[in-house]
């Protein structure tokens, strides 16, 4: 990391994002020994994609939803699982296959996150229960 272009990189980034990045770039890097998995690389990536994003925001052709969960109790995340539960299984039962599918895709991410999160919480359950 000690080319000119990275350290210029590094100076807008917090610790924790630096040391973020740091870890990103190593999982890759371990992932696909083959690629050249660098900062600037990285930060090239993720200007394109916030460019394609914003573009896909602007022309109504993705939804993006962003969820601040820090205030959530646990009590807030399992309620909100079992009812993101019910409302999927309801659409396979009453909608077409089409919007079953957004539907999921939509909140598979949330779901495996509250999962995630409910498991952490509590060392002892399953992600099964």
């Amino acid at each position: 990391m000690s080319t000119e272009k990275n350290s210029m990189l590094r100076v807008r980034l917090t610790q924790r994002q630096s040391d973020e990045l740091d870890a990103i770039i190593d999982e890759l890097q371990a992932q696909m020994p083959e690629a050249s998995v660098t900062t600037s690389s990285i930060a090239r990536y993720a200007l394109e994609k916030y460019v394609s994003d914003h573009i896909a925001k602007r022309d109504g052709t993705k939804i993006f939803i962003e969820i601040n969960t820090a205030d959530a109790t646990e009590e807030d995340i399992k309620n909100l699982y079992d009812l993101l539960s019910r409302l999927f299984d309801e659409t396979k039962e009453n909608y077409s296959p089409m919007v079953h599918y957004m539907v999921g895709e939509i909140l598979e991410p949330v779901m495996m996150k509250m999962a995630s999160m409910m498991k952490l919480k509590k060392p002892g359950v399953k992600a099964s229960e």
